[in-house]
């Protein structure tokens, strides 16, 4: 199944308008999402902070709700990942 392109801006703007606070905005550094342009169809977001796994689990039901695909990432080596397409 293809899927459809997505923008990092538009899976942060979701999250920020759900009340999650954008860790890459503001004047200094909060916890909170970061979302990154993997590829035209894929975005991968970040929790940076405390609580890593939870805010993950918080993320992905917005994002799902919102008519994302999301599986979490644990890629040897690096931290754990939501990624993201739209079917």
């Amino acid at each position: 199944m293809a899927t459809s392109c997505i923008r990092a801006c538009d899976v942060a703007h979701d999250l920020t308008r759900a009340g999650h606070p954008d860790s890459t905005r503001g004047t200094a550094w909060r916890p909170g999402h970061r979302a990154t342009q993997a590829s035209p169809r894929t975005v991968r977001c970040w929790h940076d902070g405390p609580d890593e796994q939870a805010h993950l689990h918080q993320y992905a039901a917005r994002l799902q709700a919102r008519g994302y695909t999301v599986t979490l990432e644990r890629r040897k080596g690096r931290r754990p990942a939501l990624r993201v397409t739209h079917p």
